[in-house]
């Protein structure tokens, strides 16, 4: 299988990979195609072993009649009797290839649920993550380790939105964070262990029962995040409202509800 990604001049219609829709629309269409593909060699193999297509199996590189596992023939045979020789057709049209564009009728967004644990120096404002959980469900997962790596990847960028990244612009409208000097963004430093929980429930939307998977790790982090923070500053009746929620930031809120505490005892 030949993968092109990036080059529009090879499908003949689509719209784009956003929406958490390229495992959902790619994938599809690719076990659309390949299951044409299938019965186009069930059709040629019947042929060849002179059986009816519903009795025959393909099973590991080989094709053969149910419960006859001697007449068992590479699929390789079953091409090469396909092709015409000068002395005789083939047993079937040599077609072993298919086109398929799989039409998704809605989207099909996954679920999760993020636990952050966070210590909280009162003095500097500073957060540090201790541990980060995630249970999701993104359907069918189809390859457990790129669905670790989408997870952790979107973790990482929710870290980033709640903690560090922020545009910041002047009073003419001049960005001042256009760089990584001055837009802050997590390392491996700042990032806690991430355990991950998968929770398969198959779309019923789709043959690979398949769900989008980009948003499920990215989107959480910042509510997680600042609910763990204000858990921790519980005594002060902290309440964040915004993020990125930066030592300074943090600071100020922490300093506001000493002073009203303060103004409350003094009346």
């Amino acid at each position: 299988m030949t993968v092109i990604g990036g080059d529009t001049a090879a499908v003949p219609f689509g719209v784009g990979t956003f929406a958490s829709r390229s495992a959902v629309t790619a994938g599809n269409s690719i076990a659309d195609a390949a299951q044409e593909v299938r019965d186009k060699l069930v059709q040629a193999a019947a042929a060849l072993l002179e059986a009816a297509p519903a009795d025959v199996e393909i099973e590991e590189g080989r094709v053969f009649v149910r419960g006859a596992p001697t007449s068992a023939v590479p699929l390789a045979r079953v091409i090469q009797a396909s092709i015409p020789t000068f002395a005789k057709p083939g047993v079937a049209t040599p077609d072993f290839e298919a086109s398929a564009y799989h039409h998704v009728p809605t989207v099909t967004y996954a679920s999760a649920v993020h636990v952050a644990q966070v210590e909280v120096d009162i003095g500097t404002g500073h957060v540090r993550l201790l541990k980060y959980v995630v249970a999701h469900d993104c359907g069918k997962v189809i390859n457990p380790l790129i669905v670790e790596g989408q997870v952790h990847g979107g973790v990482a960028q929710g870290v980033g939105g709640a903690l560090f990244e922020e545009m910041v612009y002047d009073e003419q409208g001049q960005l001042l964070t256009g760089s990584l000097m001055d837009y802050l963004i997590p390392t491996a430093v700042e990032l806690p262990p991430i355990e991950t929980v998968h929770l398969e429930c198959p779309s019923p939307r789709n043959p690979l029962g398949a769900k989008g998977l980009g948003e499920g790790g990215a989107i959480s982090p910042p509510a997680a995040i600042a609910n763990a923070i204000e858990d921790a500053l519980q005594p002060f009746d902290v309440r964040i409202t915004s993020t990125p929620v930066s030592p300074a930031r943090l600071l100020a809120l922490i300093e506001a509800r000493r002073a009203i505490g303060a103004a409350g005892e003094e009346g």
